[in-house]
């Protein structure tokens, strides 16, 4: 599989949250920075928590891949979230802020790096005011 089709999986398997083929593509190593929040998830199973948590927040989201660079082991994607906010959303300080019941459409870009056919890190640079303006959040 190249490194295009196993981010696709990646993709396809996050919209149905097929855990386990998720975590198939991902390194056991791998590494997770979140640059919104400065979150970081290390190992594989601290990276599923991370797709999970989006999930438990927007169970219905849904990602759309708009534009992708590839460089050797490097991919660089434009992404479009949409999905409902029916789950409470957990803050760096450790408290939650209660389900709005609003949807959003959130754009990101991701740098994946790759290392045999595995995602060994990603870094997600989420446009963060955008969706919580549209929670109701925000400004």
């Amino acid at each position: 599989m190249t490194n295009s089709e196993v981010s696709d999986q990646i993709l396809k398997d996050f919209n149905s949250a097929n855990w386990d083929g998720w975590k198939s593509a991902i390194a056991d190593n791998a590494k997770m920075e979140d640059m919104a929040t400065g979150q970081v998830a290390e190992g594989a199973d601290a990276c599923l928590a991370y797709a999970q948590q989006w999930k438990s927040m927007y169970p219905d989201m849904i990602g759309t891949l708009n534009n992708r660079i590839e460089s050797g082991n490097t991919l660089v994607e434009e992404c479009t979230w949409v999905g409902t906010n029916t789950g409470e959303i957990p803050m760096p300080d450790g408290s939650k802020i209660p389900a709005t019941g609003k949807s959003v459409t959130v754009n990101n870009v991701l740098i994946f790096t790759f290392e045999n056919g595995k995602m060994t890190s990603f870094k997600n640079y989420l446009d963060m005011m955008s969706m919580m303006g549209q929670l109701g959040l925000a400004g």
